[in-house]
């Protein structure tokens, strides 16, 4: 992680806490299993490439259900896609695909009835998708034409598990603004050809393990 992404999230943590210490404290009817729905939408997916190299966007909604004001099942989708070229190598990758993951999260605050709390989850995420890929002409060495390196539509498949944890903080009745870290971990990509996709819809970039992160505006609908 870059120090300039290390202080972004710095920036978001201390953001987020300090609207919620000004929001109101409510309590929660702890007395009802089903209380409510989060709907979310994230917007870190756009600002992510103004602080790193990697020029890859997405967009993505979530509903989260509210059990007890400790278990929330969370389904979120979104839309990823990347036009990038390297101007050190002059390679360029292209791919645009939706993705999908499911989800639980847990309250480590449940027993204080706040709006506001701190969550710890996981994530199973897919998606489908095809990438191009285009790179300078190869020469041969021996009879020294040049061969063209392009591959279009290149179909695949991927699967990944997040680690998460986050807050949520309401800023105004009914209205939150939260953030969440996210460790992912490839479990399943294929097929394999020519190396392989250099960005994956909802993953990221890299065949290892990485960081992702979200920033949510969310409307919580009570019951």
């Amino acid at each position: 992680m870059s120090a300039k992404t290390f202080r972004l999230f710095i920036a978001l943590m201390i953001s987020v806490g300090s609207l919620g210490a000004q929001a109101k404290t409510q309590a929660h009817p702890q007395e009802k299993a089903f209380q409510g729905i989060y709907l979310s939408g994230d917007v870190f997916g756009y600002i992510y490439p103004f602080f790193m190299k990697d020029k890859f966007y997405s967009t993505e909604a979530a509903l989260a259900v509210n059990l007890k004001n400790r278990f929330f099942p969370v389904a979120e989708v979104g839309y990823g896609h990347s036009n990038m070229v390297s101007h050190l190598y002059d390679i360029g990758y292209r791919t645009q695909a939706p993705y999908y993951r499911i989800g639980l999260d847990y309250n480590v605050q449940y027993k204080n009835g706040r709006p506001n709390y701190i969550y710890l989850g996981g994530r199973v995420g897919c998606t489908t998708f095809n990438y191009s890929v285009d790179a300078p002409a190869l020469k041969d060495p021996v009879w020294g034409d040049e061969v063209p390196v392009q591959f279009t539509d290149m179909p695949c498949r991927a699967i990944w598990a997040e680690a998460v944890g986050g807050v949520r903080a309401e800023i105004a009745k009914n209205f939150y603004l939260g953030w969440s870290l996210r460790y992912k971990i490839p479990l399943y990509k294929a097929p394999i050809t020519n190396g392989g996709p250099w960005y994956i819809p909802g993953f990221g970039a890299g065949n290892k393990a990485t960081l992702g992160a979200t920033y949510t505006i969310s409307y919580y609908f009570r019951l």
